[in-house]
């Protein structure tokens, strides 16, 4: 009987957790693991991609979280939905990525971000977005 009620108390308690993907690579939590800092492509930029072969994405170095730094992982999203272009994890001493021309088209908008992740709690930084356009190809 005792056991029963324990292992109802545990469920109980833990249900919140559970539900809210604890230990499974959660979006963001309230700003424990630091956020990844840009530098290029600068947000609001127009990009003229005329003889070039790929687009450098750079970000700074940035506090490693409290369980050390698993991975980047860089996202291109096209225009303002939910259309990935290109996702790539990246190793955590790496502070760029290049992205072939070939992913994006003249006369759109993309959005890019760039986040880390923690190594013990596998949670995601936040992260915000920066914006360019591609003006030709």
């Amino acid at each position: 009987m005792n056991t029963r009620i324990i292992l109802l108390s545990a469920l109980l308690l833990f249900a919140p957790c559970l539900a809210e993907g604890i230990g499974v690579g959660m979006e963001g939590d309230s700003g424990s693991v630091p956020k990844v800092i840009y530098i290029r492509p600068a947000d609001g930029s127009v990009l003229d991609l005329t003889g070039k072969d790929v687009i450098v994405f750079e970000w700074q170095k940035v506090p490693i979280p409290g369980g050390n730094r698993e991975v980047y992982k860089l996202v291109l999203l096209k225009g303002y939905g939910y259309e990935v272009v290109f996702s790539q994890t990246i190793d955590p001493r790496t502070f760029s990525a290049q992205v072939p021309v070939d992913k994006f088209e003249a006369g759109t908008n993309y959005r890019w971000h760039v986040k880390q992740r923690d190594a013990k709690t596998l949670v995601w930084s936040q992260y915000d977005n920066w914006y360019f356009k591609v003006a030709k190809k």
